[in-house]
């Protein structure tokens, strides 16, 4: 059964960037598993159930062009760097467990997560149904939205990344471009394209499809109250340009800038 198949593909994935991590000493390395695990799932759902329909292509390649984005782009600026700042307060933590505590609360867990997310890829490619009638009006609609996500998230972090390379920009705060809208333009987008993809996976007109809304739901929640939105307000909330930033700046749904 697909399902079956996935959750065993996965475990190999994540197994194999587990040991790849602890050689590198370098569990931030799974944050580069994160999107490329979503790709394995949306091609292996579409080849097991051989559902090359214009809505099985569509949600794959959707999928396949997020997740390769994040891929790379976590991948350029993880893969030599130090470890990150939350792993290595995981690593104290852990001590002196901390191989078997990373294999079960970091890529076990992230796998799990990344299961639940991926609900309406998976729904999608079980039902298989071609989109028609009035199934090209969530089809749309999801398109549109998931642009719209792509665009927040690929462009606030390369404006994130253009202005950290900067020397001048050294202690600074990003608060221009997309950021001026929103604090955090990037979780943002992820949400957005997450509830795209969902609304897209409707248009199969099949009742089961509605079951795939946990995935965007569950991100949501992470992103803002668990593992995106608080680990950087919490890092920054001391700081008095922060204060100010945060005074003038919506959280996470895109607003213009009060004065």
């Amino acid at each position: 059964m697909m399902f079956l198949m996935n959750i065993t593909v996965l475990l190999v994935f994540f197994i194999t960037f587990f040991i790849i991590a602890q050689i590198k000493k370098n569990n931030g390395l799974a944050d580069m598993a994160w999107g490329l695990g979503f790709v394995v799932v949306a091609i292996t759902s579409m080849i097991y159930t051989q559902n090359y329909t214009v809505l099985g292509i569509t949600l794959t390649t959707l999928v396949t062009i997020w997740g390769l984005r994040l891929f790379f782009y976590i991948g350029i600026r993880n893969w030599n760097k130090p470890e990150d700042y939350r792993y290595v307060a995981m690593r104290k933590r852990w001590e002196p467990h901390v191989v078997i505590k990373a294999f079960i609360y970091v890529f076990m867990l992230q796998m799990s997560f990344l299961y639940i997310i991926a609900a309406p890829i998976q729904m999608t490619h079980f039902i298989a149904n071609e989109v028609s009638g009035l199934g090209f009006i969530p089809y749309v609609i999801g398109l549109i939205l998931w642009i719209i996500g792509f665009i927040f998230e690929a462009l606030g972090d390369a404006q994130l990344k253009a202005f950290k390379s900067d020397p001048k920009n050294k202690g600074k705060l990003m608060t221009k471009g997309l950021w001026s809208y929103t604090r955090h333009p990037n979780y943002f987008g992820e949400s957005a394209m997450w509830f795209g993809i969902w609304i897209i996976s409707l248009a199969s007109l099949n009742f089961l499809s509605i079951v795939g809304v946990i995935g965007p739901l569950f991100i949501t929640y992470l992103l803002l109250y668990v593992s995106g939105v608080p680990l950087l307000e919490n890092k920054y909330k001391d700081r008095e340009d922060f204060k100010a930033y945060a005074k003038r700046t919506s959280k996470f749904f895109p607003l213009p800038p009060k004065n």
